[in-house]
């Protein structure tokens, strides 16, 4: 695939050097795997898991054993380290999808309990769609560990959603984006449609809501807790605190710039709020899905920008007796220093937060960035930690970040490799 955006020329030797001050070169990336865009997957578009042995698990769009959609339906895979350091590591398909009822399209992260049950939404597929102007409404699943090693993996679906047939009152929700745990046997999630629609508007004029799935009667069942209305509709990338506040990212806002949202339990009822609207200046602009949390309660996201705002890092912190300040940790400056994220960053040790853009840096392929706390009042640092180019290396990481052994993070890149992604690491 390839990127658009501005081109930067020569680079100089002031430019050079900063590449050694901003500590660039003291980190290290090294492609893990590279997808062949057949059984083994294509096109991976989420962040992945971590366990304690260093294993990856994570889903790809594309690829797969199937034959029911034009480019595969998506897997789901493991990737296990070598037993050595240089040697190389080992894919191993979970599940395939097989679209239709079984679900397609995995394109939001997973989740992981304690047991090494994974749980996961697809955008595509579910046999129980009613809505006449969508092919699919998408799926909920769980894969459960084999029993005895070397077994398989089993696949349980979950849920099918049904949208919202012809806008007929408060129906089923439509294209899942991302799911959390509530608690044992219980899930909460946000989707993009469906939900409340008005008499007439179907499909993508529907505005989405909040699931909980949970067990009931020794089955999963599904009650949708919000429907969005208006310019609030279309959440993504849950994200759930200590005391049970569901929060998310949705493109309208007070301001029709975006905004992020607080969705709270009061006297038995779930209840929306405005944590902040973006006002399309200096505070940034339509945040990408995917928040961060602290121990403190404060929120950390990523924003697109608009007009001459090339985006920004922020933090949203509580204030006491109520409300939200939003702060500007760090603004992108293209193009070297990457741009227009896809995905919301992730937090490391000391308050260290990390993250990928999908453009910037010499080539306009993108790049993983660190961002460290200020000192003695002082701003927030970003040091470029790797700049993709397109070609072998893989490019356009679309997915998110993930904490793993080796003080490393880890990513996918939607293309590059074999012409169907990567997987990476970044040693810091």
């Amino acid at each position: 695939m390839q990127r658009t955006g501005l081109l930067r020329g020569t680079v100089g030797f002031t430019a050079l050097l900063s590449l050694f001050v901003n500590g660039e070169l003291a980190a290290k990336e090294s492609v893990l795997y590279r997808f062949a865009g057949g059984s083994d997957g294509a096109a991976p578009m989420a962040s992945m898991i971590s366990d304690r042995a260093g294993n990856l698990y994570g889903t790809t769009s594309q690829g797969g054993g199937s034959s029911n959609c034009a480019s595969g339906c998506g897997t789901v895979f493991e990737l296990s380290p070598p037993a050595q350091d240089r040697g190389s590591w080992t894919e191993t398909i979970l599940h395939s999808f097989q679209g239709g009822s079984d679900g397609a399209t995995p394109m939001a992260p997973m989740i992981m309990d304690k047991s090494g049950n994974l749980y996961g939404v697809t955008s595509a597929g579910g046999g129980d769609c009613n809505n006449p102007d969508m092919a699919s409404c998408g799926t909920v699943f769980e894969l459960a560990p084999p029993k005895q090693i070397g077994g398989s993996w089993t696949e349980t679906l979950l849920y099918s959603f049904k949208g919202n047939p012809e806008g007929k009152g408060n129906a089923d929700l439509a294209w899942p984006n991302g799911l959390v745990f509530a608690g044992k046997e219980k899930l909460l999630g946000l989707a993009y449609d469906g939900g409340h629609c008005t008499t007439g508007e179907t499909g993508t004029n529907c505005y989405g809501g909040a699931f909980r799935l949970d067990v009931q009667n020794g089955s999963w069942a599904e009650d949708v807790i919000y429907r969005f209305k208006g310019p609030s509709g279309s959440p993504a990338g849950p994200v759930l605190d200590n005391a049970g506040n569901l929060y998310g990212t949705a493109p309208g806002g007070a301001y029709g710039c975006g905004g992020v949202f607080q969705l709270a339990k009061l006297a038995g009822k779930w209840t929306e709020s405005s944590v902040y609207d973006f006002q399309c200046g200096n505070d940034g602009a339509f945040a990408v899905p995917g928040l961060a949390l602290d121990a403190a309660g404060n929120l950390y996201g990523m924003s697109l920008g608009a007009f001459s705002n090339p985006g920004n890092v922020f933090e949203l912190s509580p204030v006491q007796g109520g409300g939200w300040n939003e702060s500007v940790l760090y603004s992108f400056t293209p193009f070297e220093n990457g741009y227009s994220p896809s995905v919301g960053p992730i937090l490391g040790p000391s308050g260290v937060v990390y993250g990928t853009t999908e453009e910037g840096g010499q080539s306009q392929a993108g790049v993983v960035f660190e961002l460290t706390p200020p000192g003695n009042g002082g701003g927030w640092t970003e040091s470029v930690l790797h700049r993709f180019e397109q070609g072998k290396g893989g490019f356009a990481p679309y997915g998110g970040l993930t904490l793993g052994k080796g003080k490393a993070v880890y990513g996918t890149t939607q293309a590059g490799g074999n012409g169907f992604g990567t997987v990476y690491r970044v040693t810091l």
